[in-house]
């Protein structure tokens, strides 16, 4: 992790800490391919060789298997309230799915869309907001949200468009982010919904927390989350408004969403344009 994004994560977390009491726990989710791994038969040999890699760097798995893909796979760690510490196991976590991939015999690969008629893969990013005693503060049933869950949605809700580049910053990362692929494409959010940019998983209350959806796997795990923490910090401070949640597939437009960018350039210049990161960061430290 370079000096910087360290010392950007750093400045987001105080900022929560400082401002609202409150702790941000992080996770991450990776999606990669290995192209005819199954078939290979060495499966079980990189499962059992990853795993004792990730024990030996002290990464935390959560879970790990398939994922809707021909040879895609996920693999979730558990959540830290040290959010660099997510950031450089996430970073580790792909160098050795790389390397063990390489020792079975196959290729890992991370790019957001590598095959046209296969589902793209994602980085999400998790977070949620634990008070002094460690106790979560998000809750959501049928007639309830906490405003820390509340707000820390709108924050996000209201972030996500403006700042594309970063989630999305490849020409190619575009083309994972299509209508009726359980990838986003509009600013949205919804419960255990797939198709909105911010997920809430269902879970005991205990382990309620956000999943920020939007990035590929692609993108710099470090960057995504200095953006949702600053965005987190923003939707506390403004007491952000996230709006309905969608309860269908939020890429209709019926459901008349904010759209996503659609592509690299007019994501690069909506970001170069956005006021609302200003009291944050400049466009230029976000692309750099």
């Amino acid at each position: 992790m370079v000096a910087d994004t360290h010392f950007l994560i750093d400045s987001q977390v105080l900022r929560i800490r400082g401002d609202f009491g409150l702790t941000p726990v992080t996770a991450s989710e990776i999606e990669f391919y290995m192209p005819g791994a199954t078939a290979s038969g060495n499966l079980p040999a990189f499962w059992e060789d990853l795993i004792q890699a990730c024990a030996e760097a002290g990464i935390r798995i959560y879970s790990r298997g398939p994922e809707s893909g021909a040879d895609q796979f996920e693999i979730a760690l558990a959540p830290s309230p040290d959010a660099k510490q997510v950031v450089r196991h996430t970073q580790t976590l792909k160098s050795l799915i790389a390397q063990k991939a390489e020792t079975c015999g196959f290729t890992a690969t991370f790019a957001a869309k590598p095959f046209p008629d296969q589902p793209g893969s994602g980085l999400h990013m998790h977070v949620s907001l634990a008070d002094a005693s460690g106790k979560n503060t998000f809750f959501k049933n049928d007639y309830e949200i906490s405003p820390q869950l509340k707000h820390s949605i709108g924050g996000l809700v209201a972030w996500v468009a403006d700042c594309m580049a970063v989630f999305a910053p490849n020409p190619e990362s575009y083309a994972r982010l299509t209508p009726k692929s359980n990838a986003p494409v509009t600013a949205s959010w919804g419960a255990n919904n797939r198709t909105t940019a911010v997920r809430l998983p269902d879970a005991p209350h205990d382990d309620k927390h956000i999943e920020l959806r939007v990035s590929g796997s692609d993108a710099d795990p470090g960057m995504v989350m200095v953006i949702l923490l600053a965005a987190v910090h923003y939707g506390l401070k403004y007491q952000s408004d996230p709006g309905q949640q969608v309860y269908g597939d939020a890429s209709l437009p019926s459901y008349n969403l904010p759209r996503l960018p659609s592509t690299l350039e007019e994501a690069t210049a909506r970001l170069q344009k956005s006021q609302l990161i200003l009291e944050y960061f400049t466009a230029a430290t976000l692309l750099a």
